[in-house]
């Protein structure tokens, strides 16, 4: 199935859609491939029950996932050795950038993404260059980390639009590897992009993959995202005094009071604390940790938090071969 049909198919995801859409528009022509990549996080150990363990060995480190919601991704290759590069999330903010050769400075936004294509040619893969427009389907203030989601999602597009036409495929493992050495990032994350099973939680090591049971008896897990409405730039409605102590007195009285209404654990969903808690809810409790939480921020004057709810998703994968259904999880 080729990617005008992504652009058109009703069922599809609409952010892939409107992202299939927007590279034509931007390119003139249709991409070659829409990936979508899922968002990363890691689990606290609180939040895994405790499974068996061979005598000898020592406890897992530490557990990722891949979550419900993901970056986009639409290709077209290239044969000129250069990447034009755009974003739904940053419209304005183009370029054409070089993939062999010297560096030239690219956007913000751009420069993991162009770091682990530069990678990636000079390893022989997608040395031809693309043309490449992103999408990111929640915005930074969430809170779930995603560099290490779309560096993955470029790279798997570009190196399999190439691929098809003749160049060198690039196994998954070997991307690990490149990106590891050549981009500094969270590996533990890029390993549950690439690697994720649905349901599953991954070793941080990338060793064993391991269900997440639900506590409460039900079908599967209720993990709930809670985010600050506050950012780093403004207020949203927030107080003009709140500022980040604030806001981290907020979020701990918020986990607090979720913790008491019967939340099982909270963490950060990345390697520190940011704007953002994951709560593991039994779905019987789910109604009250939000209204604890909601009314511990509106005690600490900050506006009421979103909530998302987070599944254990697959892993990337082409969207314009497999149908991708929209994403839910809006509490």
């Amino acid at each position: 199935m080729n990617t005008v049909d992504l652009a058109q198919r009703p069922t599809a995801d609409p952010l892939l859609r409107l992202l299939a859409h927007g590279f034509a528009t931007a390119y003139h022509h249709p991409p070659g491939a829409v990936w979508h990549a899922p968002y990363a996080f890691h689990l606290t150990s609180s939040a895994v029950p405790p499974g068996p363990q061979l005598p000898g060995t020592t406890p897992r480190a530490g557990w990722v996932a891949a979550a419900n919601w993901s970056v986009g991704v639409a290709v077209a290759p290239r044969a000129d050795g250069m990447l034009r590069c755009g974003s739904l999330n940053h419209p304005a903010d183009g370029a054409e950038l070089p993939l062999t050769g010297p560096a030239a400075p690219a956007p913000g936004w751009a420069a993991r993404p162009y770091a682990a294509l530069r990678a990636l040619a000079a390893a022989g893969y997608g040395r031809g260059g693309a043309d490449l427009h992103l999408n990111a389907a929640l915005p930074a203030a969430v809170g779930l980390p995603v560099a290490e989601s779309l560096e993955c999602a470029v790279a798997l597009a570009v190196a399999g639009v190439h691929a098809e036409r003749g160049g060198r495929p690039l196994p998954r493992a070997r991307l690990a590897e490149l990106l590891g050495a050549a981009v500094p990032g969270d590996d533990a994350l890029r390993r549950a992009v690439l690697f994720a099973r649905s349901g599953h939680l991954l070793a941080a090591d990338g060793s064993t993959y391991r269900p997440l049971p639900a506590q409460d008896g039900g079908p599967d897990p209720c993990l709930l995202l809670l985010t600050s409405r506050t950012t780093a730039d403004g207020h949203e409605g927030a107080p003009s005094g709140a500022g980040d102590t604030a806001l981290a007195n907020g979020i701990a009285l918020a986990v607090r009071e979720a913790l008491r209404a019967g939340a099982r654990s909270a963490w950060w969903p990345g390697k520190r604390p940011g704007r953002s808690v994951l709560l593991l809810a039994p779905r019987d409790r789910r109604a009250a940790i939000r209204t604890a939480a909601a009314d511990a921020f509106a005690r600490c004057g900050l506006p009421v938090p979103r909530f998302l709810r987070i599944a254990l998703a697959a892993p990337a994968d082409r969207a314009d071969r497999h149908p991708h259904p929209p994403t839910t999880g809006k509490e």
